[in-house]
């Protein structure tokens, strides 16, 4: 906080002035006439060993000849005088620090620019902008700069002094106790955190401390942390302590180990937050909103860099640490004694018991990252008698821990959490989207399931497949723009997020694009086939009750066969049965194989498609709930990576990805964000980024529709590599909004339940549109939802924002069309990892998130129905945006 920097009226300067000694300052105040302020800064600040700290506390509009009388009040020693001086001008604090060192015959330091008073009675001068900090005034010589922080710590004189830039969003910032790397900007969340860092961070002598993001702003990413990293001298650079603070483009999991390989170098990082004092700082784990967790037993760990980016994450290891329990014996690191046959260890999640011999899954467990929400105290042994013993001394230990640890706390089994690590994660954690996400970072790989990979086979040839269809869902009639009123309540919530497929129902399904890609080649059995050519037209769907088939190409190729998760009616055609005979194929894929209808039995390939019967008036939409995918049919990153699946790609397009590939590639280089990326993995960068421009074209509405199916297809593939794509995009949090018509059967499914699961990609915008073909506006709380901005085509929408598939959602509130025109509404909040347990469940204690998310949304949609919509969408970009999140 910047101090004495009130105005006060003109008094005691006839009464003259008076000094008087509080704590480590002497004040010089005006008699009777005392600031609060100059008082609490005297009782606070550290002693100064070198010089006389004095407190000016003199009114603003005190003439300069009343420095004369500070020259006499002041006592006559050969020590320097460091002044404070406030209510002035950083011209009139020079001048009257050169004018009294002149006057006393002594070193005057003063601040030149604002002091801010920081952790443990630091004080910083810092105004933000041009050079500022402790100038130093001798007799007979000109002022020179000493220091920008008060006590000089050993480090500051090789760091830049002032704010500066890190790329086109990032901005390293002056701390008290170090640097603060965060977005660029000045709003009122900001300025609180800031206060926060001041008020809370220590300024350690030895160390300096570089906080990494703001919460609740947009991510950063490495190449901010790497610029910053090579201005310091290389004697800074061993005393540097990361501190995660807020979102970063990589999972906080995972962040500690990409800045090693990234710098090259071995990096520390803090458990959490340094607090108390500046000698030996308390941490205490940041949670995503910024406020403290539980106190840390592993107060700092190592990361060493890889050689290379095959090679497999290392361990970290802790480099400081506090005692589990206080007069516990240690006999190695961090390992201390607790019984006759156990011992506990301090790891960075929280601690081990274990037996005297480690474990084999011992390093596993120390790699596991820590929650900032709770702290874990595992167990884990070879056999199971010995297992049930340490869980017993695990409780045990929880009853023995300190307050500030003990109520955050809670036991587990170390197989149990491996084991959950080693599933297939159905969660958008997975795809390493959230801010706060922990990933394993490869380690576990023993549970791997297998890969989608064993789809593919190393052949030029191509498989022409058509996409999966799609529930229908009824548009309105006419256009309305939205009407930002009429809020409404929903029922109780249900126990958990998992959602199951309905019955197998017949319904009308949309019918498959035109432009869609291609299935994994497969290995030759035979001669290839000529490639077919498209037909000129595809018909409108009709409804039909036979059960799909999963995608099977001709006896040219062949391909291990998958069954999907879950049988869905197909897309069946009108009296067009050449609708189906020739599948269409993208331009510039190069040529493919004969691929059935969908629907039609692997034996019948070789035949025409029976000519389906025509039915004159559709039969209305059915509403159910997307069935839950197997883990060969999500869009999720698996944990084995996505290399195989970039291969697929690349070798589909052919041509075409060499021509996207270009265009691609000169837009990333163009954004700072992004060029760190481009010259550590332009391959994997470029092969993802086209295929969220390509995913963007109309060309993308079929993979939507397939990924809720739940079936396995070419989709998966692709958008995996979509996902990836999106995770180097810019996050947006905060309201998103898109346009909606609900069936009286979707409304009630809406109505009965609570929570849903979005299978597909979730289109919405920053803004509302000009024009709207629903009659139900659906608002998001969004906390990952990707901004696609930088990747739109000329024809694209600026202010689409995407949902990953596997995102959950929570229904805050929703109101249906009123009879008399109203709008219908539906409030939605993006549910995030932490919230929802291994087996679905979603935690009760998260109500406050609710409130704090509706309230927002209400607030927004004040701020909405002031303004005219100004989003413009052409008919064929409104058609990605209106699915309902978790309905077929």
């Amino acid at each position: 906080m910047v101090i004495l920097a009130r105005n006060r009226d003109s008094g005691g300067g006839d009464n003259g002035l008076t000094k008087h000694t509080i704590g480590n300052a002497l004040v010089v105040y005006p008699v009777g006439n005392m600031t609060k302020t100059a008082q609490d800064l005297a009782l606070t600040v550290t002693a100064d060993t070198e010089n006389d700290l004095v407190v000016v506390d003199l009114p603003a509009s005190s003439p300069i000849s009343m420095w004369e009388s500070v020259a006499q009040v002041l006592p006559k020693r050969r020590r320097g005088v460091r002044l404070v001086i406030g209510g002035r001008s950083r011209e009139t604090a020079a001048l009257a620090g050169h004018w009294l060192a002149e006057r006393l015959k002594r070193t005057v330091l003063v601040p030149d620019g604002q002091v801010v008073r920081g952790a443990g009675g630091s004080l910083l001068v810092h105004s933000g902008h041009g050079n500022s900090g402790w100038v130093r005034c001798t007799p007979g010589k000109p002022p020179k700069f000493d220091s920008k922080r008060f006590p000089k710590p050993s480090w500051e004189s090789g760091i830049v002094q002032e704010n500066f830039p890190t790329s086109a969003r990032g901005l390293a910032e002056q701390l008290p106790s170090g640097i603060w790397i965060r977005p660029i900007g000045d709003n009122p969340q900001l300025r609180r955190q800031r206060q926060r860092l001041v008020e809370t961070m220590p300024l350690q002598p030895e160390h300096i401390t570089v906080v990494l993001g703001s919460p609740g702003g947009v991510p950063l990413g490495v190449d901010d942390v790497a610029l910053m990293w090579r201005v310091l001298p290389e004697n800074v650079r061993a005393r540097v302590r990361f501190v995660q603070f807020g979102p970063m483009s990589v999972p906080r999991g995972e962040l500690g180990q990409v800045l090693a390989d990234a710098l090259g170098r071995e990096i520390v990082f803090y458990s959490g937050m340094p607090v108390g004092p500046a000698a030996a700082p308390e941490i205490f784990t940041v949670r995503d909103d910024g406020s403290l967790g539980w106190h840390a037993h592993a107060r700092e760990m190592s990361y060493q860099p890889r050689l290379s980016d095959e090679e497999a994450p290392k361990v970290p290891s802790v480099v400081s640490h506090r005692a589990p329990v206080p007069g516990s014996q240690e006999i190695s690191p961090g390992v201390y004694w607790y019984s006759v046959d156990a011992v506990v260890e301090v790891i960075q999640s929280g601690l081990l018991v274990r037996p005297l011999m480690a474990t084999k899954s011992v390093d596993a467990i120390r790699s596991l990252p820590a929650d900032p929400v709770t702290h874990n105290v595992m167990y884990d042994a070879e056999d199971d008698a010995e297992l049930d013993r340490m869980r017993f001394l695990a409780e045990d230990l929880v009853h023995r821990l300190s307050n500030s640890v003990r109520t955050m706390s809670r036991v587990l089994s170390g197989r149990g959490v491996l084991r959950e690590h080693a599933k297939p994660d159905f969660s958008p954690a997975s795809a390493g989207l959230f801010p706060g996400t922990t990933i394993s970072g490869g380690i576990f790989q023993s549970g791997e399931q297998a890969p989608v990979a064993s789809l593919y086979a190393p052949t030029e040839r191509t498989v022409v497949i058509q996409a999966v269809g799609a529930p229908t869902v009824q548009a309105a009639a006419e256009p309305v723009a939205p009407d930002w009123t009429q809020p409404g309540r929903v029922g109780a919530e249900p126990a958990t997020v998992q959602v199951a497929a309905g019955p197998e129902i017949a319904v009308p399904s949309a019918p498959p694009s035109a432009d869609v890609l291609m299935s994994p080649p497969a290995p030759p059995s035979g001669p290839m086939a000529p490639p077919i050519m498209p037909s000129a037209s595809v018909a409108a769907p009709v409804p039909h009750s036979a059960p799909m088939a999963p995608p099977v190409v001709s006896s040219a190729a062949t391909a291990p066969p998958v069954a999907p998760s879950a049988p869905v009616a197909p897309p069946v055609l009108e009296s067009s049965p050449a609708a189906f005979d020739a599948p269409v194929r993208p331009p510039g894929l190069g040529g493919g194989l004969e691929v059935p209808p969908i629907g039609t039995p692997a034996a019948e390939s070789e035949t025409p498609a029976p000519e389906p019967v025509a039915v004159p008036v559709p039969a209305p939409a059915i509403a159910r709930l997307q069935p839950v995918p197997s883990p060969e049919a999500t869009g999720l990153l698996p944990k084995r990576g996505i290399e195989d699946e970039r291969a697929w790609l690349r070798r589909n397009l052919a041509g075409e990805f060499g021509v996207m590939s270009n265009s691609v590639a000169r837009i990333l280089s163009e954004h700072p964000g992004l060029q760190g990326a481009l010259s550590n993995g332009s391959s994997e960068v470029i092969t993802d980024a086209v295929a969220v421009q390509l995913y963007l074209t109309t060309r993308g509405k079929a993979v939507d529709d397939a990924l809720r199916t739940g079936a396995v297809g070419p989709h998966v593939p692709f958008a995996r590599c979509v996902v990836a794509g999106l995770s180097r995009l810019p996050s947006h949090r905060g309201p998103a909004v898109f346009t909606a018509s609900l069936t009286p059967g979707q409304w009630d499914l809406y109505r009965n339940h609570k929570l849903f699961t979005e299978w597909g990609f979730l289109h919405a915008l920053t803004a509302p549109a000009v024009e709207s073909a629903g009659d139900v506006d659906v608002l998001v709380w969004s906390m990952t939802a990707r901004r696609t901005r930088l990747l739109e085509g000329a024809d694209g929408v600026l202010e689409r924002v995407l949902f990953v598939p596997g995102t959950s959602f929570k229904v805050l509130e929703m109101t249906e069309p009123q009879t008399d025109g109203g709008r219908g509404r539906i409030l939605l909040r993006e549910l995030t990892s932490i919230e929802i347990d291994a087996e679905g469940r979603v935690d009760p204690n998260r109500i406050s998130l609710d409130e704090l998310a509706l309230n927002s949304l209400r607030r927004q949609i004040e701020q909405w129905a002031e303004s005219a919509p100004s989003v413009q969408l052409d008919p064929v970009s409104a058609d990605r945006f209106g699915a309902l999140p978790g309905l077929a």
